[in-house]
């Protein structure tokens, strides 16, 4: 689990940088999707260059915010994909607004999601993140914004794939989730099992060493999903 190792340790170090912010903000993106995984049989994760975050504060000045920030050592990415883009050392963070702003739009989800954040510990470090159907819908929200469409390339649809298939109780919590969300990941993941492509799909994103095996689990998962 090297790869895992990595991300995690990018992650500790982010999250005592912040600081007392560190209190205020939830991990979201791809360096936390190992976190979500229990199963002893979990396959390796992706690296990942970029650590992403989201504020849970609602009402708050960015001037403010931007000064603190670089007192921490943040400071603006000039060559970030994004105004949110950040520079810690030589790791790029991408710190997003709980709701929509002059900057720019955020993901719906997050929102949801911070009515039941989960405090966890990552090297001895604390953090936040989602519940774990709360990051399947964060993912399926930037698949539908940036992936094209393509399920087979896209790094948020490779995300979903892994904590589907890793985590073992994803499919009770998705069913005991709250209607909004438990609707739309039915609706997302009907969209896949009903695409002609569904094996293909799904094979682009389990190692080919543990595709025979893996492969059934995770189709019984997509198929006990939507039901």
């Amino acid at each position: 689990m090297k790869n895992r190792t990595i991300n995690l340790g990018v992650v500790a170090e982010i999250a005592n940088a912040l600081g007392e912010l560190n209190e205020s903000v939830v991990f979201v993106g791809g360096a936390v999707v190992s976190v979500y995984a229990d199963d002893t049989a979990a396959d390796e994760v992706r690296p990942t260059q970029d650590v992403d975050l989201t504020l849970t504060l609602v009402d708050i000045d960015q001037h403010r915010l931007d000064n603190r920030l670089a007192e921490l050592g943040f400071h603006p990415d000039l060559h970030g994909h994004a105004i949110c883009s950040y520079r810690y050392k030589d790791i790029a963070v991408d710190i997003m607004a709980a709701t929509d702003t002059m900057r720019g739009p955020t993901n719906r989800w997050y929102q949801v999601g911070f009515e039941s954040i989960q405090k966890i510990e990552v090297q001895d470090t604390p953090i936040q993140i989602l519940p774990a159907p709360c990051y399947l819908a964060t993912k399926f929200e930037a698949f539908n914004h940036r992936g094209q469409g393509d399920y087979r390339t896209s790094h948020d649809f490779e995300d979903i794939i892994y904590v589907i298939d890793n985590r073992t109780t994803i499919v009770e919590e998705i069913k005991n989730s709250g209607e909004s969300i438990q609707g739309f990941l039915k609706s997302e993941i009907q969209k896949i099992l009903s695409n002609k492509y569904v094996d293909e799909i799904l094979s682009a994103h389990l190692h080919p060493l543990i595709e025979e095996q893996r492969y059934p689990l995770l189709l019984d998962k997509l198929k006990r999903i939507v039901v």
